[in-house]
């Protein structure tokens, strides 16, 4: 796994899956592994619409890895 060999990690996905995900980094033993989280669904969308989603998870996800 990357974050545990130090290599910052974020792990993006949508709000339906958030449970799992935090489950699942848990039993991984990465409770604290940070998540980024869009709005439902990602497939069969327009384009515009993925964008929107896309601008949302940005200023996260870089934060997440630069641990700003």
């Amino acid at each position: 796994m990357l974050e545990q060999r130090g290599i910052p990690t974020v792990v993006l996905g949508t709000d339906e899956f958030a449970t799992l995900a935090k489950l699942e980094a848990r039993n991984r033993g990465m409770a604290d592994l940070p998540l980024v989280l869009v709005p439902h669904p990602l497939g069969g969308i327009r384009e515009p619409e993925v964008l929107t989603k896309a601008d949302l998870a940005v200023g996260p996800v870089v934060r997440a890895v630069t641990r700003a």
